[in-house]
């Protein structure tokens, strides 16, 4: 198991971050646009709302100290498959939250308030929400209170919405099989849904990388 960990460590360690920060999202997405000059203050603007260099900053350096902490060598790929990452994923959730905004779905404060205040990082040996946890977290990020719980708002606003175009998902009895039950078929065409949605909304958007070093 332990040389599992080892071998996998990298990985582990994206899915993790990944599962916090962002890619929430099933369908996949690739980055293939880039601008001809790095932008001091803004990684990518998608249908004109820039996403701020800070946020890409913060979680890019958290991961990359993971990395560098880990008792694997960090090479080159590794560090790209982290930016990639990380850049990915902050542009899918860009697009998720806008069309979020257009199907009419919000994130209330207390919404916002019960997801942060139960989440296992920032809760103490008794399983409650402790401050301390939190603001311990946020400061070995270098990200702020309210960038962070902004970036929160629009993964649960994804969320939200997935299940809202994953609920259109239904199955005939002619369909069921002996090898797929009707819940797996079910979240067989839930899956085919969002991505054949998110593919649409990628196609119809504007995308522009400004992160240079990201350049394939």
């Amino acid at each position: 198991m332990m040389n599992f960990f080892r071998k996998h460590k990298v990985a582990i360690i994206l899915i993790i971050l990944v599962g916090f920060f962002g890619g929430t999202f099933i369908a996949g997405f690739g980055v293939s646009t880039f601008g001809n000059n790095t932008s001091f203050d803004t990684v990518a603007i998608i249908n004109g709302k820039k996403i701020p260099y800070k946020y890409y900053y913060s979680l890019y350096n958290n991961a990359l100290g993971t990395l560098k902490n880990s008792e694997q060598d960090v090479t080159e790929e590794m560090m790209k498959n982290v930016q990639n990452t990380i850049l990915r994923n902050l542009i899918q959730d860009e697009l998720i939250w806008q069309q979020a905004k257009n199907y009419g779905i919000i994130v209330s404060d207390n919404e916002l308030a019960v997801d942060i205040q139960t989440y296992p990082y920032f809760l103490n040996a008794n399983g409650q929400f402790d401050s301390r946890n939190y603001y311990q977290f946020l400061n070995n990020l270098r990200i702020s209170p309210k960038d962070f719980e902004a970036l929160r708002r629009k993964q649960i606003a994804s969320n939200k919405l997935q299940i809202l175009i994953a609920s259109a998902a239904k199955i005939s009895n002619s369909e069921i099989t002996e090898s797929l039950d009707e819940n797996a078929l079910i979240q067989i065409k839930a899956n085919e849904i969002l991505n054949d949605w998110f593919d649409n909304v990628k196609r119809t958007s504007k995308i522009k990388v400004l992160l240079e070093d990201n350049r394939d």
